[in-house]
């Protein structure tokens, strides 16, 4: 009979289950787009879901939050997600629209940075 392995991050959670997520140590953090174009951002058990706003006419370069790279404003779009218990309260990122491109230059920790500002508020 094969043995079960555990992640560190399991185990905190089965003997800690009220461990804030900013104390658990780093997981594996999904980043992709869905078919209607929101952006998810994931670590089990956390996730994160992002609505894209309408483009803005502009020519000013955006700095990507996921992956820090300089992009046109025609290859970023930004992003809200809502924060807390008041479904009016939101948070806005500037992202890469090519997110497959974006996710292999993120760096994990800063797409966690990400996720727990709207997790937690």
């Amino acid at each position: 009979m094969r043995q079960k392995i555990f992640e560190e991050r399991e185990l905190i959670l089965e003997l800690f289950p009220g461990t804030s997520p900013e104390l658990l140590p780093p997981g594996e953090v999904l980043y992709y787009r869905d078919g209607e174009g929101r952006v998810h951002i994931q670590e089990n058990p956390l996730h994160l879901v992002l609505e894209p706003l309408e483009r803005a006419s502009s020519t000013t370069p955006i700095i990507c939050e996921a992956c820090h790279r300089h992009v046109s404003r025609t290859a970023a779009q930004f992003f809200r997600f809502a924060v807390g218990e008041n479904p009016r309260h939101f948070r806005y990122a500037a992202l890469c629209r090519d997110t497959e491109s974006c996710s292999g230059a993120a760096r994990p920790e800063r797409l966690r940075e990400i996720l727990l500002r709207g997790i937690l508020p």
